[in-house]
């Protein structure tokens, strides 16, 4: 690939986040997101016999505690400097303390959550509420904690949180109907065709809408409007070293084949077609796209001085 940035694509330039932050940033996302699943389950907002009311709000906690435990081992301060994790509570002009007061009420909510649904009992609404806006937060912050690093201008816009929140009500409710589907005895899974296309339908509004971001995600960086070195990264995912990941997880399978069954499963004649793939393999592919997501964002990030 030719060298678009003036040399910026040089490893010396490249912005060292690994996979730690990439799970970290998948599992924040879908913690939140399969929180946000149930929340709209029990409100009736996905039907009236929905079955995804319970399994995201057991979802929720344990991937935020996975994931914020890989965000501290890759800041290495847990071990390096313990008092100094303290100390980060203090600086509330820090993006990363927001995080740290967001993430931590959100687990505690988040297992909370989880109790009330295992004894069988309806989360307070108060509660539940509380969940769904630490949620949103939570969600949110993935973006931003991206979106603040000046030094990669493929990062710092606000289409970034923006993205990352659809992919995290994406993900989530993907990985909550898989899970609602093992966890749910047969008997009880309660979902009928109406709530079932419903869901569907606001799977289809999200992938919509997460693929309309990223189109104005690089024709903002493939422009020039940001510069050399976002036009550098937009261009690693297009053409250069993460087009492969990029154009088939992300684009093929995470977001083309999943918008094509949930189309042709809306209608009543091509039904059959769509049950060929079933929901279970579609979900799987969202996963596997938002992941991916992800990683290539985080991967293909170019610094500048």
């Amino acid at each position: 690939m030719p060298d678009l940035s003036g040399g910026m694509e040089d490893k010396d330039h490249m912005y060292h986040w690994g996979w730690k932050i990439i799970i970290y940033l998948f599992l924040g996302g879908l913690g939140a997101g399969a929180y946000l699943t149930s929340f709209a389950a029990q409100k009736g907002w996905l039907g009236e016999n929905s079955k995804l009311g319970r399994a995201g709000y057991f979802l929720s906690g344990p991937c935020i505690v996975i994931g914020s435990l890989l965000l501290f081992l890759d800041l290495g301060i847990a071990f390096s400097d313990p008092l100094g994790v303290l100390r980060m509570f203090a600086n509330i002009t820090s993006v990363m303390t927001w995080g740290i007061y967001i993430l931590s009420l959100f687990i505690l909510v988040g297992f909370l959550s989880a109790y009330y649904t295992g004894k069988n009992r309806e989360v307070p609404a108060m509660l539940s509420l509380l969940g769904a806006i630490l949620a949103l937060g939570t969600g949110a912050y993935t973006g931003v904690l991206l979106a603040v690093v000046t030094s990669v201008p493929f990062w710092n816009t606000l289409l970034l949180p923006f993205l990352f929140v659809v992919s995290a009500l994406s993900t989530g409710l993907a990985a909550t109907a898989l899970c609602a589907h093992f966890l749910e005895k047969k008997g009880e899974q309660g979902g009928d065709r109406s709530s079932e296309a419903k869901t569907n339908k606001v799977h289809l509004v999200l992938l919509g809408l997460e693929s309309i971001l990223i189109m104005m995600l690089l024709a903002l960086a493939l422009t020039g409007a940001k510069g050399a070195g976002a036009a550098a990264s937009a261009h690693m995912l297009t053409s250069g070293s993460l087009a492969l990941p990029f154009w088939l997880l992300v684009v093929a399978i995470g977001l083309v084949f999943p918008l094509v069954y949930y189309i042709v499963s809306a209608k009543e004649r091509q039904r059959k077609l769509a049950s060929f793939f079933n929901g279970l393999s579609t979900d799987f592919a969202v996963l596997i796209g938002g992941l991916t997501l992800r990683a290539t964002i985080v991967l293909c990030a170019v610094r500048v001085f």
